[in-house]
């Protein structure tokens, strides 16, 4: 196990002491084997890629402008939600499922994605085929399938890709 793993296992089982609030020996051993596990079943979560020092701070430097873009979006669909719910009626059968490129993400990229798209209201993530290279989304307003494949690209390209590629 490297230094880095360690490093990750030591911090999430100091992140589930807080969370249960309590820093017994027995729940941060717990807190340690659910981070194993964690990091077992999800290898790509707990091992960021090595980046040099240069890159590194780049995208720290874009983070920002990503989590400002990500909660304009997400106010953006909680208001899409509430015009679809309340407005017109023919607006709530427009439901439908939508295939997404996956395009030149990285396989974290596609995990960010995948997470931004779940996490705005009106959208959420079904299925992620490798194969294909697409993710296949549920939207509640899916009428113009073309428009939120521009809308996911359009976020991808001038937000994320400088954070997470």
């Amino acid at each position: 196990m490297s230094l880095r793993s360690v490093a990750h296992v030591l911090s999430l089982a100091l992140l589930y002491a807080v969370l249960v609030g309590s820093f017994h020996p027995v729940d941060l051993a717990l807190g340690a084997a659910l981070a194993l596990g964690v990091m077992h079943l999800f290898p790509m979560a707990g091992l960021p890629p090595v980046l040099s020092s240069r890159e590194h701070w780049r995208r720290v430097l874009h983070l920002p402008r990503f989590g400002w873009a990500l909660a304009v979006l997400v106010v953006r669909s909680c208001f899409h939600v509430l015009t679809v719910i309340f407005g017109r009626a023919e607006l709530a059968n427009k439901a439908g499922v939508v295939e997404v490129p996956m395009g030149e993400r990285t396989a974290r990229g596609v995990q960010v994605s995948s997470w931004v798209m779940s996490l705005a209201p009106g959208t959420v993530l079904l299925e992620l085929d490798w194969e294909r290279r697409v993710m296949r989304m549920h939207a509640l307003d899916a009428s113009d399938p073309d428009k939120l494949l521009r809308q996911q690209d359009n976020f991808y390209q001038r937000y994320q890709r400088a954070v997470f590629p």
